[in-house]
């Protein structure tokens, strides 16, 4: 082999290397979170999740033929069919005997009526056209098949997770450890192996913040994140807290510069830095509020137009006290990883995970965020991040709850899940807080043994 020859190869053996080490922890995360949704939706039974996927199911089998399901309306004959026969995991078959009538739907839950006229056919339509596409293609049950769909949003997730923490220079095996304890935890359990709509939420609260991150940088038109807010607005409406969250890391940051520089000052030596903390930060930040909302808003009005009946009774609703409120501060940053299902009832959980392998979620959210305020250092755009991110998942439960409340005059617990939008702020607040390699390696362990659990528990939930 000539000396050119040796060369040539040693160029692309280097330039092959030097790729594979940008990609690996995505690889991995990617290929753990197909690894673990594959492995327990393939284990799931056909009965179905508690978390409103008997309303979704019915949503998917309509949306051919009706491209949207009405307020009021009724759940499908095929839907009746599956919570009759296959019920809801762990609670069983509700309503009539399995291959009778089902025309009495008021014993039903809910009283047959959908609760899932809230939601724009966004998610629903995707759901089949990919599902269905799968089922043909592998000839897996449709139900599994449009189950599977959720492996491609959390792998999708994971990609923009890496994205969001290369942007602040977070190391790779920190991301890579902190992005199995999300695949490893219950929130993904209940998210990325059911029919979900909770499914998209992570990844569009990472890519509205992506945006946010690169308007301040000077990489990005404002314009995207105004577009992104309102497409994760119209596929669920709790992906607000994502654009809430980057409007007010936008604002920390004006604010920020304003206190620091002199105006005329930065006009005539810093033009570039004048351009990107001018009211274009706050003016975005608002106008991504507006846009999300003017979506939300033409939407529920197509609603109201194709209603056929008042919307369905869940029996959720309790009054919005001031204790009630209150307790809603402690709500997302340690419960949205460790979001679970209580059995009605009881004190048990749908999934039945011990709860001190999952208790360390919650430490690393709580202690990384609070760990991460006390010790804001003077780098402005950290602490710019820190105190923003520190603030929503403290206080964005309790406003969620409050506006809720004055939208539509009742009140129900939040569920931790819909914290999602926030969560990946949440984490990369933590990992700026992580100063030592001993961290990185005690938290990688732990995620490993969390998936490990999760793989071992798999075969017994299936029943």
């Amino acid at each position: 082999m000539s000396t050119t020859q040796q060369t040539m190869r040693a160029a692309r053996l280097s330039s092959a290397a030097s790729i594979l080490r940008r990609i690996w922890v995505p690889l991995l995360l990617v290929f753990a979170s197909f690894a673990m949704s594959w492995t327990v939706t393939g284990l799931h039974t056909d009965a179905m999740s508690p978390v409103d996927e008997w309303v979704y199911v019915d949503y998917l089998e309509k949306i051919p033929e009706q491209g949207i399901v009405h307020q009021g309306e009724e759940i499908g004959e095929e839907a009746l069919e599956r919570m009759a026969c296959d019920g809801v995991k762990p609670y069983g078959p509700m309503g009539a005997p399995c291959g009778g009538n089902y025309d009495d739907v008021e014993n039903f839950p809910f009283e047959g009526i959908t609760s899932a006229d809230a939601y724009t056919p966004m998610y629903f339509a995707l759901t089949r056209i990919v599902g269905d596409a799968i089922h043909e293609v592998t000839g897996i049950d449709q139900l599994d098949g449009w189950r599977i769909t959720g492996s491609l949003w959390l792998g999708a997730t994971m990609i923009l997770f890496y994205w969001l923490f290369r942007l602040w220079s977070v190391p790779r095996l920190l991301t890579l450890a902190l992005g199995l304890t999300v695949i490893g935890s219950p929130f993904a359990w209940w998210t990325y192996t059911y029919v979900s709509t909770d499914a998209p939420s992570m990844a569009f609260g990472i890519l509205i913040l992506i945006a946010a991150m690169k308007l301040v940088r000077g990489q990005w038109s404002g314009w995207w994140l105004v577009a992104i807010s309102a497409i994760a607005v119209l596929v669920k409406i709790t992906n607000i807290l994502g654009v809430c969250l980057a409007a007010l890391y936008l604002l920390i940051t004006w604010i920020a510069e304003w206190r620091r520089t002199d105006w005329a000052g930065v006009r005539t030596m810093r033009p570039d830095l004048a351009s990107r903390s001018s009211l274009a930060l706050p003016g975005f930040g608002v106008a991504a509020l507006v846009g999300a909302g003017l979506a939300e808003g033409i939407w529920l009005v197509i609603r109201s137009l194709q209603s056929t009946g008042e919307v369905a009774e869940q029996g959720v609703s309790i009054p919005l006290t001031k204790i009630e409120l209150i307790s809603q501060v402690a709500n997302f940053l340690p419960g949205t990883l460790t979001s679970n299902v209580n059995i009605a009832g009881s004190d048990a959980y749908a999934y039945d995970i011990p709860s001190f392998i999952i208790a360390p979620l919650s430490w690393i959210c709580v202690a990384g965020v609070i760990g991460a305020f006390w010790s804001m250092w003077k780098r402005e755009d950290r602490s710019n991040l820190i105190l923003a991110v520190s603030l929503a998942a403290f206080f964005f439960a309790p406003m969620l709850a409050f506006v809720l409340y004055l939208a539509t005059g009742s009140y129900f617990p939040l569920p931790p899940r819909y914290g999602a939008p926030i969560l990946a702020g949440i984490l990369l607040v933590a990992a700026l807080s992580i100063r030592n390699r001993w961290a990185t390696w005690i938290i990688l362990a732990y995620s490993v043994v969390l998936i490990g659990t999760v793989f071992s528990l798999a075969p017994a939930m299936a029943p």
